[in-house]
């Protein structure tokens, strides 16, 4: 299946995948709200953004060009350079954002289990009595002590490898050699 996916994609002749953007102008590369921005300044347009995301994505381990195809503009040294920082920027922008939500994720997942153990460790102490409705208590806590250790490991277990996937992703498009035609 990934042969199949590859072959869909030119190749340089070192065997790197070649992702193609064809645009009129250099604007068109940017977010239409940051038009009095500076290049290292300006968002990427969204649709821009997802096309490379979804392409690295589809092309997995493969390395890979970036090739930018203008139709209205001859681009002097300078313009290239700026468009080769804009991605850049942007894209450990993105991978900075990531991380932050990496950190919130790990740190609301050591409250979690620090609740979680409080809980059980609360319906262990009351469950050794025999009243009722400390029972009761004893085994709401205990409910709601698993369910905060679960949230705590799914981060860990599930929730962990999608972030880390878009931080590989990112790191790669921000790292990548762009070629201009």
């Amino acid at each position: 299946m990934k042969n199949k996916i590859i072959n869909r994609y030119d190749t340089t002749p070192n065997g790197e995948v070649i992702i193609k953007i064809a645009t009129q102008n250099v604007e068109d590369l940017y977010n239409y709200y940051d038009k009095k921005s500076t290049f290292l300044k300006k968002d990427l347009s969204e649709p821009l953004v997802q096309y490379l995301i979804q392409s690295v994505d589809e092309i997995g381990n493969h390395t890979f060009v970036l090739q930018f195809y203008f139709d209205n503009n001859t681009l002097n040294v300078s313009t290239k350079e700026k468009i080769q920082n804009s991605i850049g920027d942007y894209f450990s922008y993105l991978q900075e954002l990531e991380q932050k939500k990496m950190k919130e994720q790990i740190r609301n997942s050591f409250i979690f289990m620090f609740i979680g153990f409080c809980f059980v460790s609360f319906a262990l102490i009351l469950g050794r009595n025999e009243n009722f409705v400390l029972e009761i208590i004893s085994e709401g806590a205990m409910v709601g002590g698993w369910v905060s250790l679960w949230e705590a490991l799914a981060t860990f277990l599930i929730r962990w490898l999608p972030l880390r996937k878009k931080l590989t992703l990112y790191r790669r498009i921000a790292s990548a050699e762009i070629h201009f035609f």
